[in-house]
C-alpha cells in the first residue's frame, strides 16, 4: 500500500468516513460502521455475508439497520484510534493477539451469550484463552471469532512430483512424495528437482507476514517451549527497567538456522531471492499452479480462491492440487499446527446496536455466502456447515483446518510481530542469506537476533 493510499484511508476515518472510504450504506439513519482489513474478493465476500444477515428470512437473527463497511487494509489501527460520530463501532481485527492490550480501554466486553449456541460452546478452546481478559473473578470476553485460518499448510502441484502416466483421480494424495519429507530435507530436494524452468519453492516475501508465518512454523517444530514462552508477555529487565523478551535462546537460533539453510539455497526459488522480494502471497501461489515455475508454496487455507482461479485459467482439475501439513523439522520432532484469524471486537464508544450485529454475524449459518460462493473461509464455529471444498482440495487436511493448537506467533507478541519488527528482521535475514552472506548462515543468524533485540527495546 502506498503512502498516498494510506493518507487517503486515514483521512477517510478521521474525517467523514462515509465520503472517503465507506461503502454499503442501506436504509435510513446513522449507519453502524464496521472496519475491515480485507480488499478484493474477501471484501466482496464479507459484503455478501452482511447482505445475508440483513435479508428477510435469512434464517439468522437479522440486523435491519443500515451498515457501512470501512476497508482499511493494513491501516486497521486507524479504526481503533478514531473518535467522534464517524468512528467505527465494530472492527474485524486481523491480529487477535492484541485483544489483551486493548481490552477495557479501546474495546468493551461482549455478552457471554455470544460464546454459546444452543447451550454449547461455539468455539474451540484456544479462542477462549485468547479473547478473555480480567482478573479476580471479573473475567470477560472482549471479542468474538469470525474467521479462522490454518497457517501450517503447504500447497503443491501433484503433477510436478508424479509420473505423467499417473491417474491422479485414483492415486491417494496421502502417498505423494513431498508428504514424507522433513523440512531439513528440503534443501537437498531443491537441488534434486531444480531445472532451468522450475524450482521447488515459491515464497511471497513482499508480504512480511508470509515470512513470519514460516518462521513461526519452524520455531514451533524446533522448540514448542520457546514459542510459548516468547508468546507470553515479556518479563522485566531489572537492569534496563523495561519489559523485554529474551530472543537469544537456542530454539530461536536453531529456527533461524533452519530457515537460513532453506532460504539461502541457491536453487530454492524461481527467479532467486530478488523475485521473492517482489512477490506477494498471491504471486507465489500463481507461480505453482498457473505459471508452474515452482512446485510448492507455504500458504494458509485462504489461498484456496487463488488456487481455484489458477485452475480455471489453465483448465486443470482440482485433483492436481495437493495440500499437506507443514512438515516437522526432522524425524522425531513435532509438526506445527498454528492457527490465526479475524475477530469481531466492539469499540469502547460503539453504538448499542453493535452487539446485535455481532450476534447476527456469529450465527453458524451467517458465513455461508462466503464459504459457498467465494471460498477461502474456515468458520471458527464447528456448528457452521462445511462447504464441499473441505473434501475437495482440502480432502487430506479437512479435519485439521479448524483444529490448530496454538495461535499465530506474530500476533501474540504484539507490535514487534508486525511490519517494523519481525517482518522487517526476517526480510533482512532473507536478503542476508540469499545475497550478502550466502553460505555464512551463522553470521546472518547473529545479525537477526541482534535486530530482534533492537526491535524490542
Amino acid at each position: 500500500m502506498t503512502t498516498t493510499r494510506r493518507a487517503v484511508l486515514r483521512a477517510g476515518v478521521l474525517l467523514p468516513v462515509t465520503a472517503a472510504c465507506a461503502t454499503g450504506t442501506v436504509g435510513r439513519g446513522d449507519p453502524l460502521r464496521v472496519a475491515v482489513s480485507w480488499s478484493g474478493s474477501e471484501l466482496a465476500a464479507f459484503r455478501a455475508v452482511l447482505a445475508g444477515v440483513r435479508a428477510p428470512g435469512a434464517g439468522v437473527p437479522g440486523y435491519a439497520d443500515p451498515v457501512e463497511v470501512v476497508p482499511l487494509g493494513d491501516d486497521i489501527d486507524i479504526a481503533l484510534n478514531a473518535r467522534g460520530r464517524n468512528a467505527p463501532d465494530i472492527v474485524m481485527l486481523p491480529d487477535a493477539g492484541r485483544v489483551q492490550e486493548l481490552a477495557g480501554t479501546k474495546l468493551r466486553a461482549v455478552g457471554d451469550s455470544l460464546w454459546e449456541w444452543q447451550g454449547r460452546p461455539r468455539y474451540p478452546g484456544p479462542w477462549w484463552d485468547l479473547l478473555r481478559h480480567g482478573a479476580f473473578g471479573a473475567v470477560s470476553q472482549y471479542g468474538v471469532p469470525f474467521k479462522s485460518a490454518n497457517k501450517s499448510l503447504v500447497w503443491y502441484d501433484r503433477t510436478a512430483f508424479l509420473d505423467a502416466r499417473t491417474d491422479l483421480g485414483r492415486t491417494d494424495p496421502a502417498t505423494d512424495p513431498p508428504r514424507s519429507w522433513t523440512l531439513d530435507e528440503w534443501p537437498t530436494r531443491m537441488r534434486e528437482f531444480a531445472t532451468d524452468e522450475r524450482r521447488l519453492l515459491a515464497l511471497g516475501a513482499a508480504d512480511g507476514w508470509v515470512l513470519a508465518d514460516m518462521f513461526a512454523n519452524v520455531l514451533r517444530s524446533v522448540t514448542p517451549g520457546d514459542y510459548e514462552e516468547l508468546a507470553r508477555p515479556p518479563g522485566n529487565d531489572s537492569a534496563a527497567g523495561v519489559l523485554r523478551r529474551d530472543w537469544h535462546r537456542d530454539g530461536v537460533r536453531d529456527a533461524l538456522t533452519v530457515l537460513g539453510e532453506l532460504w539461502g539455497e541457491p536453487t530454492a526459488f524461481p527467479g532467486g531471492v530478488a523475485a521473492t522480494l517482489r512477490s506477494q502471497l498471491a504471486d507465489s501461489v500463481r507461480e505453482v499452479f498457473q505459471h508452474r515455475r515452482a512446485m510448492l508454496v507455504v500458504a494458509p487455507d485462504f489461498a484456496e480462491p487463488i488456487v481455484r482461479r489458477c485452475l480455471r485459467a489453465t483448465g486443470r482439475s482440482d485433483v492436481t492440487v495437493g495440500v499437506m501439513p507443514f512438515p516437522a523439522v526432522d524425524r522425531g520432532y513435532r509438526a506445527p499446527n498454528i492457527g490465526g484469524g479475524d475477530v469481531m471486537v466492539i469499540t469502547a464508544a460503539a453504538s448499542e446496536r453493535a452487539e446485535r450485529l455481532v450476534a447476527a454475524l456469529a450465527e453458524p449459518t451467517a458465513p455461508l455466502p462466503w464459504t459457498t460462493r467465494y471460498g477461502g473461509f474456515v468458520a471458527p464455529s464447528d456448528q457452521t456447515p462445511r462447504p464441499a471444498s473441505y473434501q475437495g482440495v482440502f480432502r487430506t487436511v479437512a479435519d485439521r483446518l479448524n483444529a490448530w493448537d496454538i495461535f499465530d506467533f506474530a500476533d501474540l507478541i504484539g507490535p514487534i510481530g508486525r511490519r517494523n519488527g519481525l517482518w522487517r528482521v526476517l526480510t533482512d535475514f532473507l536478503v542476508d542469506v540469499g545475497y550478502r552472506r550466502r553460505g555464512r548462515v551463522a553470521e546472518s543468524v547473529d545479525l537477526a537476533l541482534a535486530a530482534l533485540d533492537r526491535s524490542a527495546s
